[in-house]
């Protein structure tokens, strides 16, 4: 303010364009200044932003982990006791009736194997639609991103009018007018 005070009282040209140029030094660090400022600002948001989405994906992934030793355990158990009531069931099979019921027993477990094998088939089939869905709506995020950059270039447009016209004022001094 002080140097725009001084710009505007000072009659002698030579001293005039020395001020307008500390000035506009001056602006110039002024402005470095703030979109560093900005610039830091908006790191520290995004930082913390994916911080916290960090934090939910390690507890998601904390939980799944718990869950799947869960189920390890669980089948390692029942796989450990399976052994040992197969292996008394397969000392006990000695007549005909007792092979029949092998062969139902063998049936089951196929059909086991093949529920098995089908929930893995759908766990891989879902993982897969969940991963093109999110494949495809990259589309829309880049759409979104162009949109934003459209309106920027646009407001950026309008202040290079402005500023010109500001500018403008300047240089010629036509405050007021």
């Amino acid at each position: 303010i002080k140097l725009e005070n001084a710009i505007a009282n000072e009659t002698d040209a030579a001293k005039r364009t020395k001020l307008e140029t500390e000035l506009a030094a001056a602006n110039t660090r002024y402005n470095a200044l703030v979109q560093e400022e900005q610039v830091k600002l908006a790191m520290s948001q995004t930082l913390e932003r994916y911080i916290e989405k960090g934090k939910t994906w390690i507890d998601s992934l904390q939980n799944q982990a718990a869950t799947q030793m869960v189920l390890i355990n669980k089948l390692q158990t029942d796989t450990k006791q399976r052994v040992v009531l197969y292996d008394a069931l397969t000392k006990s099979l000695k007549t005909a009736q007792q092979q029949d019921v092998a062969h139902r027993i063998n049936e089951i477990g196929v059909k086991t194997d093949q529920e098995a094998q089908s929930a893995m088939a759908g766990i891989g089939a879902a993982t897969n639609q969940r991963m093109a869905e999110m494949m495809e709506k990259h589309e829309d995020h880049m759409v979104f991103a162009r949109e934003v950059l459209e309106a920027k270039a646009k407001a950026d447009e309008r202040f290079a009018r402005r500023f010109a016209k500001i500018v403008e004022k300047h240089d010629a001094n036509a405050y007021g007018s």
